[in-house]
């Protein structure tokens, strides 16, 4: 009797100390049109400039339905920060968290990014523009001006894609440019994670 209480203590233990883990999500299976894609993650590079500052860094981003998690890392001008957007349009939901902890919501957040930034950024967009998709609204798909570059236009910015996976299954950018006034952003994604 000695013996059973300690193993039934362990596995007690145990079976507690596992309901706390989680477990990853089984990716989605990848639909015919990438605009019907709800889950995705993409990590890269990327270079800002505006109003005479600038940088680079890197960012990583968690994309779940209308839930899009940023964070970017390093000298862009912009500092480190946690971009977290909620709900559709071009400006939804908005908290923007600094890497020393300071956290603004709504308004307050927006008007922060753009002084950051140098420029107004319709960050609902930029989901779709990461794609390869124009935003839903009005927009312009340009003329290519050089071999290979597709353009679109859409709400004052200018988007080239300069290249797209050559894998099977969803054609994804992997190098862009968006420029908008002065401001120009150049990303390079380096990782896509279709459908996880």
């Amino acid at each position: 009797m000695i013996m059973r209480v300690p193993l039934l203590l362990l596995i007690a233990l145990l079976v507690t100390g596992c309901a706390g883990l989680q477990r990853e999500e089984a990716p989605q299976p990848l639909p015919d049109d990438i605009s019907e894609l709800q889950r995705w993650q993409a990590r890269g590079r990327l270079a800002v400039s505006a109003a005479g500052q600038g940088g680079s860094g890197s960012f990583e981003w968690l994309q779940r339905r209308d839930e899009s998690d940023i964070q970017i890392r390093g000298p862009v001008g912009i500092g480190g920060v946690r971009l977290q957007l909620s709900g559709p349009g071009a400006q939804p939901d908005l908290v923007l968290e600094t890497s020393d902890g300071h956290k603004v919501e709504s308004d307050a957040a927006w008007a922060e990014l753009q002084a950051r930034l140098g420029a107004a950024v319709p960050a609902g967009h930029l989901r779709y523009w990461l794609l390869g998709l124009a935003a839903p609204g009005d927009h312009q798909w340009l003329e290519p001006t050089s071999p290979g570059v597709v353009s679109l236009a859409q709400d004052g910015w200018r988007i080239d894609y300069q290249r797209f996976t050559d894998e099977p299954g969803l054609r994804v950018p992997l190098r862009m440019n968006a420029s908008s006034g002065d401001a120009r952003v150049r990303i390079i994604i380096d990782r896509w994670r279709l459908g996880q």
